[in-house]
């Protein structure tokens, strides 16, 4: 956890925010992907003319069925691969320009793999990451991610939960404006996970973000917005509240009677029922506003409803509204 009583927060902990996603002055798009197009040896097309861009400050998740194209584009985005088309881009720099490499030094990457370097302790680690980039404070990331006690262990000898923790120091030792985050939970037990995810709400805040994950609860805790790939093709780029407005919210209902009888004391009042184990949904515009008076007429129609409650679709109802069901297990 961060270290109590700190008078200022760490620079790598609290950068400049944003308003609106507005630039500033002689400031570029943090990420920006234009018509991307990616085709791997043997003619397997990974990406076909993608585009979107990752405002300042957004918090965005990449999502999208398996074969998508979300590990393509995060490499792209990394400068690992290079587009068969198109332009990746970095604070405004593409890979060919001559500052690309200091742009991807004001960038913070937690890969998949922790890609450990298994003879060098945790200290030698972030030294090496801290020369890469030029700047940073190790005692500061140390402390904040508990990383104390493991300073002169060897890499090899850490648990998966403190690898990902060290991925976490070592991406933010040189105080990141913008994080690129994929699948940092991968592989991880519950309470692992949990600790990441503490980690990471409280380093997001104020920076650009965009975080691969087949996590859907983990996305919606953590982003704001969602871009969503199928087939290499970017099905939209929106925020997660404003697709909320695509699915109705659910009223759920249960009775001591029986989700039977509750269907017959709601039939001929124009409503859309579904049944689901012993309860009844109601697929109403307003569920909120609309169940008060029903209640009153389950009431006085003698039916005994002991719970209801609106259920809001998830993120992961809103990706299946998307993407469709059947590509979703794909």
């Amino acid at each position: 956890m961060l270290a109590e009583g700190c008078k200022a927060a760490p620079a790598w902990y609290v950068r400049r925010d944003w308003e609106d996603g507005r630039l500033a002055p002689n400031e570029h798009v943090p990420l920006e992907v234009s018509s991307v197009t990616k085709v791997y040896p043997g003619g397997v097309q990974a990406l076909d003319q993608v585009s979107f861009r990752i405002s300042p400050g957004e918090r965005a998740c990449l999502l999208g069925p398996n074969g998508a194209g979300k590990t393509t584009l995060i490499r792209l985005l990394t400068g690992a691969l290079r587009p068969s088309s198109g332009q990746v881009s970095l604070f405004g720099l593409g890979v060919e320009d001559p500052g690309f490499l200091q742009a991807k030094r004001r960038v913070g990457i937690v890969p998949q793999s922790p890609g450990m370097y298994r003879d060098l302790t945790v200290d030698d680690f972030l030294q090496l990451v801290r020369d890469l980039y030029g700047r940073g404070n190790i005692p500061e990331v140390v402390e904040a991610f508990g990383l104390g006690p493991f300073r002169s262990r060897r890499m090899a000898e850490l648990s998966g939960g403190m690898q990902r923790r060290l991925s976490m120091a070592a991406a933010l030792v040189s105080s990141p404006e913008v994080l690129l985050l994929d699948e940092p939970t991968v592989g991880l037990d519950p309470v692992a996970t949990r600790e990441v995810h503490t980690f990471l709400r409280k380093v997001m805040p104020g920076r650009t973000v965009l975080l691969c994950t087949h996590n859907l609860a983990e996305a919606e805790a953590l982003c704001e917005s969602a871009v969503i790939l199928r087939q290499g093709k970017v099905l939209l780029h929106e925020r997660i509240a404003t697709l909320r407005q695509r699915i109705q919210p659910v009223l759920v209902l249960r009775a001591t009677q029986g989700p039977e009888r509750l269907a017959e004391a709601l039939a001929g009042q124009g409503l859309t029922l579904t049944r689901e184990e012993d309860a009844v949904h109601v697929h109403v515009a307003d569920a909120a506003a609309q169940a008060p008076g029903m209640l009153r007429h389950l009431l006085g129609a003698g039916v005994d409803v002991y719970e209801c409650r609106v259920v809001t679709p998830s993120l992961e109802d809103l990706f299946l509204d998307v993407v469709g069901a059947s590509d979703a297990r794909a």
